[in-house]
């Protein structure tokens, strides 16, 4: 059976539906998008950083070469 927004609520608190339950009801639903889309930013940045990370790494690190007589970095 659906409750209507100006039926009584169903909780017994004697107030329209709309004053009760359905605007708890709508705050969680608002409190849930913006959980999600701060997740979805949150994934989004790593993402970023995880592709920008890949494409940096050219397999010898920057400004240093490698010495086949000592076996080690040097700095330039």
């Amino acid at each position: 059976m659906k409750v209507g927004r100006n039926d009584p609520c169903p909780c017994g608190s004697e107030k329209k539906y709309k004053q009760c339950c359905l605007k708890a009801k709508q705050d969680l639903s608002l409190q849930s998008k913006i959980i999600l889309s701060l997740g979805g930013v949150i994934l989004i940045v790593c993402l970023i950083l995880l592709v920008s990370s890949i494409r940096n790494y050219g397999g010898e690190p920057t400004n240093r070469v490698w010495s086949e007589e000592h076996q080690h970095w040097h700095n330039l």
